[in-house]
């Protein structure tokens, strides 16, 4: 029998190392796998995967419009949706951001179906309003009634849609708003391409908007069926008696989503109200680049909102701390990105779809004012998001009238002194103020919550924390 050498010994050993080191290597690549794997097949991530088809979808709906409608009928289009994202403020201001705050913090169970039939209550009366007014404005104008009745049900749809995805989030189920989202765009694209189809590429504005609102109601069927299946919750309706308290603070929270809308969207209103839709339409153009990254923002900020609440109510300030600056440079860098990425791209997009119609536009400034802006907004969504889950409503409505005014004014003076696409350095402004100003603010009220868990105060509410003054 043969004793193993040094040297066969030192090989053996030397094999047993390398095997170690490759099985290690292995087993740590298989767990970044895991961990991609994981977060890419994450609630969230396919919430957010499925919200990113809904803007590509938008996305191409507005590439194909911007080529086959007229500058008036496609400045409609878009107004239109500055419409819609006026309703969907009002909805979210009043409905659904209390309903995402206030329920998941309630246990009982009785308690908050209670509140969520309130909060259903108010969207059923909402949608109605807009209804209504949609189709008495048939009466008082001269804009043909198909237009007016699309605008109309498009617009007081949208809003609706807006609290069926947010009651996904309040239910910390954002899998049923996905759902909507992927049968929203299915059933679009089904509906529009069919009439693309049928009409020879000749779709009016009116086709298009109604086949939108037909597509959003079937999504809010599928989001009602997931979370409730056929029963009574379809159809459950409150008294209003129960808000008179959310009031108090859903009321700055109305003040603050209309004038922040009123901030960025002004040049929409005033250059749609005295130039008209022609001059409207170059800028509502150029937004279109970055249309779904504003619909990207708004939905990780619905998403957040329950858990920020949540959260601030177990006082992890720092925890949220954290996470909102995370939050902001990642939402920062994804835009410089899409500005680079743009830069390097325009020659092909300007020929795709500018070179037609938009040719004595000076769409390349446009552009460029639009990815300025984004990058404020982008900035300051997180905070938003936080004094939000806060309940803070009246600092950020104090906040949006301050912007409002500063984009109102100067874009009322750019417009009338200068041109129409100047009107986007007041949209800049306002931005630019809002970004941080409401950074300095999130960061000195969560400063005095841990202030106050540091110093083991007794009857203080941190989701009621009162502005500290500077």
């Amino acid at each position: 029998m043969t004793t193993p050498g040094p040297a066969s010994v030192e090989q053996d050993t030397s094999r047993d190392t390398s095997l170690a080191q490759n099985n290690g290597g292995v087993q740590e690549h298989q767990s970044i796998v895991q961990k991609l794997w994981s977060m890419a097949t994450s609630r969230y991530m396919l919430s957010v995967g499925a919200q990113a088809g809904v803007s590509g979808f938008h996305f191409a709906v507005n590439l194909i419009l911007i080529r086959i409608l007229s500058l008036y009928d496609y400045g409609i289009f878009a107004y239109a949706f500055v419409l819609a994202m006026f309703a969907a403020a009002i909805n979210n201001a009043l409905i659904s951001t209390p309903l995402t705050v206030y329920t998941p913090v309630i246990k009982n169970t009785d308690e908050r179906a209670e509140l969520e039939a309130l909060f259903s209550t108010l969207n059923l009366i909402l949608f109605f309003i807009l209804m209504f007014a949609g189709v008495a404005y048939i009466f008082i104008s001269d804009t043909p009634a198909d237009t007016v009745v699309g605008v109309t049900l498009f617009v007081a749809v949208y809003s609706a849609r807006q609290f069926s995805r947010s009651f996904g989030y309040a239910k910390l189920k954002p899998l049923v708003t996905a759902t909507g989202d992927i049968s929203y765009v299915v059933t679009g694209a089904i509906i529009i391409g069919g009439l693309l189809f049928i009409t020879d590429y000749q779709i009016t504005v009116a086709h298009a908007l109604i086949a939108l609102a037909l597509a959003n109601l079937v999504a809010m069927f599928i989001e009602r069926w997931r979370l409730h299946g056929l029963n009574h919750h379809w159809f459950t309706l409150s008294k209003l008696g129960g808000y008179t308290a959310i009031w108090a603070q859903s009321r700055w929270a109305l003040v603050g989503a209309l004038t922040t809308l009123f901030l960025a969207q002004a040049h929409g209103l005033i250059i749609t109200w005295f130039d008209g839709p022609n001059s409207f339409a170059p800028l509502a153009a150029g937004m279109v680049l970055f249309g779904p990254v504003r619909v990207a923002l708004l939905t990780w900020q619905n998403m957040v909102k329950p858990e920020l609440a949540i959260a601030l109510s177990e006082q992890r300030f720092d925890a949220v701390r954290t996470q909102i600056r995370k939050t902001c440079v990642l939402m920062a860098i994804a835009v410089v990105l899409l500005g680079v990425a743009l830069y390097f791209a325009w020659p092909y997009i300007h020929n795709l779809l500018y070179a037609n119609k938009y040719a004595d536009q000076p769409m390349g400034i446009i552009v460029l004012m639009w990815a300025i802006i984004t990058f404020f907004a982008a900035i300051y969504n997180a905070p938003s998001a936080a004094l939000q889950a806060m309940k803070d409503f009246r600092i950020l409505a104090m906040a949006s009238v301050y912007g409002a005014a500063i984009s109102g004014v100067l874009v009322s003076v750019l417009l009338f002194s200068v041109s129409p696409e100047s009107t986007l350095l007041g949209i800049m402004a306002a931005e630019c103020f809002m970004a941080f100003y409401l950074i300095r603010i999130m960061l000195r009220h969560l400063k005095r919550g841990s202030q106050i868990v540091a110093e083991d105060a007794t009857g203080t509410d941190p989701l009621t924390l009162q502005k500290v003054e500077s």
